[in-house]
């Protein structure tokens, strides 16, 4: 591909052209195939962290607006996300399979099951009250779970949506939270316990925001959507790694319903209106995660030995992300999606 602006992932580079080659970006500078990028600008493939996978259109709204790669955050069966994987020309599926909910007696036991059945990484449901399960996991519970799942080398993930569960998933000692509190601004001290932790933050904004305008229809209920605001900025400016993703689905049971696909657009946007500069909302929906993570190293950038997972926008996303709308065209390891937006 010629006559493009490269973002590497990190940031634009003085490259004007992309060889693919066997899926993966190569190292040559001329290929058989020459495609005109028209001066747009070609980026790595998004990577949304956090959704969950309901239906094949899922797969397909991804890809059309450039997402690459899905986490599933919760499979309603290991066979139907299974049949998900490895489509040429759709988003790459990634998933911790179940996710641990109801009360769990053996948590090891627990995590070698995901293991054995080829699970990413392991995710936790915490909660401070019957909510999303009949009586929530304790939190010596959560700490085994999590430990079980260091022992596997996999990184833990936690549901958690406010001030307490956010303290109980910190102690435990998981990697990633996703999610941010609804009843207010997160404390400093939880962010600064998150500093000390390393704890990453997917805090998918959006659907927090949709949360809280579905709480409020209860009696007595009147919660602000600016406490996600605020909350955002506050873990922006206090240097803990923000990653995009939204909750996308489409579930009857869920508090609200966000898009595959242009749901992570909309998050990378709200990234920038709560601070980030277009650069690194755009970092935190490629390189961050990739690197991060580290169970997705092989994308997330252009890079020669990467794989081709590549985006090509009208535009410069790097001052505009609105740009990011502007989708011209998606390959998925080196295959082009012959889905438009």
């Amino acid at each position: 591909m010629t006559n493009v602006q490269i973002f590497d992932g990190i940031k634009l580079t003085n490259h004007k052209s992309v060889v693919i080659e066997n899926g993966f970006i190569s190292h040559k500078t001329k290929g058989d195939t020459v495609i005109n990028g028209e001066g747009g600008t070609l980026l790595p493939g998004l990577i949304d962290a956090h959704v969950h996978m309901e239906a094949l259109n899922d797969l397909e709204n991804g890809v059309k607006y450039g997402v690459t790669s899905m986490l599933d955050m919760a499979a309603h069966s290991t066979e139907f996300i299974n049949s998900l994987k490895k489509r040429p020309g759709f988003s790459d599926i990634l998933t911790c399979y179940t996710a641990a909910l109801y009360p769990i007696d053996d948590p090891k036991a627990f995590v070698a099951d995901q293991v054995n059945k080829g699970a990413d990484y392991i995710k936790i449901i915490i909660e401070d009250q019957p909510r999303m399960a009949e009586k929530p996991l304790s939190p010596e519970t959560i700490t085994a779970l999590t430990e079980a799942a260091h022992e596997h080398k996999l990184l833990v993930f936690a549901h958690a949506v406010s001030m307490a569960t956010f303290k109980t998933a910190i102690d435990a000692g998981v990697d990633v939270i996703t999610h941010i509190p609804v009843e207010a601004p997160m404390s400093q001290s939880l962010i600064e316990e998150m500093l000390k932790k390393g704890t990453i933050t997917v805090p998918t904004s959006g659907m927090m925001k949709k949360t809280i305008a579905f709480l409020n229809r209860i009696p007595n209920v009147n919660l602000d959507t600016q406490n996600i605001d605020m909350t955002l900025k506050a873990l922006m400016n206090a240097g803990i790694p923000v990653i995009a993703g939204t909750d996308a689905n489409h579930a009857p049971f869920a508090p609200a319903s966000i898009d595959h696909g242009i749901g992570l657009l909309d998050e990378i946007e709200a990234f920038v209106a709560a601070g980030m500069t277009p650069v690194q909302a755009l970092q935190s929906a490629t390189s961050l995660p990739a690197r991060l993570f580290g169970f997705i190293t092989d994308r997330g950038m252009i890079k020669p030995g990467l794989r081709a997972d590549l985006l090509l926008v009208d535009g410069d996303p790097t001052t505009d992300i609105k740009a990011l709308h502007k989708v011209k065209r998606v390959w998925v390891n080196g295959i082009e999606s012959s889905i438009t937006a």
